[in-house]
């Protein structure tokens, strides 16, 4: 891609202060192409960058006037994987200002910024971004797959059930409640729940607190299950819009190790009675549909649909291959931007 023409431009990685720059073009940008949308305010903006326990990169390309004209956001992920500690890394806000473009193409600019992102940020090790990935908007995919090599890994499901309709067997002994945050001992219970995944988001008490109890704008129900006294498992629940519909009964995040099933059996009784007791038609929950949570779901009364939503990936590091990352890596709703 030829460099002069985009030769007034200035590009450059976040500095402080941008986020007004950043907010500016951000609202104008969206404002015009969905009717829908609402006005991003500062307090979000700082939560997802700037608080982010496993950081949040930033490339901008700015006019000779200061104007944000073509933004790349990042949030990493730090990742527990087979191959050791890497980060991926989701793509957020990716957008390019036209009002201020002048004749300049749309692609081509957030391509020149995509790739200056990669260079500064991608790579191997444990604080490079191996894989820079996220559920795109098709205009998004258009420019990844035509610029910067982006790969299908899946179309992705999800699955449903009434609440009614969910099967939850006994128990054993498990006890349920909701909490006002994570224990610090989510540690341990993340080191047995990872096992079985060759690639998972870390979760532990800093980053689970950051994504689901300080996030501006959104409130979670933080559902703990304890065997004698034990943390056994975890899920996170919220009525939010997703897939087209308004709002929606949903488990945005599910973390239980393959031996709890008793744990598992009791925090769907509670999703199934929670959505029932709001007069939901639904619970809803996302998972690679190659994971052994997919199966149990569906074994318990859940029926898989499709969305309009579908997993891509900028492959960094070779190992990680799409193939790979299809069979062997665990996400759930909350690893997205989506709810």
């Amino acid at each position: 891609m030829a460099d002069d023409a985009f030769a007034e431009l200035t590009f450059r990685p976040y500095a402080p202060g941008d986020e007004t720059a950043i907010l500016a073009s951000f609202n104008r940008v969206f404002a015009a192409v969905d009717p829908n949308f609402r006005p991003r305010g500062l307090a979000h903006w700082r939560w997802q960058y700037l608080e982010n326990p496993s950081g949040s990169p930033i490339y901008l390309a700015l006019a000779p006037g200061g104007e944000v004209v073509g933004h790349m956001g990042g949030v990493c992920q730090r990742m527990a994987t087979e191959f050791g500690p890497t980060l991926f890394m989701q793509g957020v806000d990716h957008f390019s200002d036209p009002s201020r473009l002048h004749g300049l193409r749309r692609g081509s600019l957030l391509a020149a910024v995509g790739e200056r992102q990669a260079e500064l940020v991608g790579g191997d090790g444990p604080d490079r971004v191996a894989l820079m990935w996220g559920p795109p908007v098709p205009a998004a995919w258009r420019v990844g797959k035509s610029f910067l090599s982006y790969e299908l890994i899946r179309t992705q499901l999800k699955l449903w059930a009434a609440p009614d309709a969910v099967r939850a067997s006994a128990a054993g002994g498990v006890e349920v409640s909701e909490a006002a945050s994570f224990p610090d001992e989510v540690a341990e219970l993340f080191a047995r729940a990872a096992a079985p995944h060759g690639a998972i988001a870390v979760r532990d008490r800093a980053q689970l607190d950051w994504r689901y109890r300080k996030r501006p704008g959104r409130r979670y129900a933080i559902v703990l299950a304890r065997r004698a006294g034990r943390l056994a498992g975890y899920a996170v629940y919220a009525r939010a819009p997703f897939d087209g519909e308004a709002e929606e009964s949903l488990l945005v995040d599910w973390l239980v190790p393959p031996e709890e099933d008793s744990a598992a059996h009791a925090l769907r009784a509670w999703l199934a009675a929670r959505a029932k007791a709001e007069g939901a038609e639904r619970v809803v929950a996302v998972f690679p549909d190659t994971t052994r949570e997919w199966m149990d779901f569906q074994a318990a009364g859940f029926r898989a649909a499709p969305t309009r939503h579908f997993i891509i990936a900028k492959i960094e590091v070779k190992r990680f291959r799409a193939r790979w990352l299809f069979r062997r890596w665990y996400y759930t709703l909350g690893d997205t931007d989506l709810v």
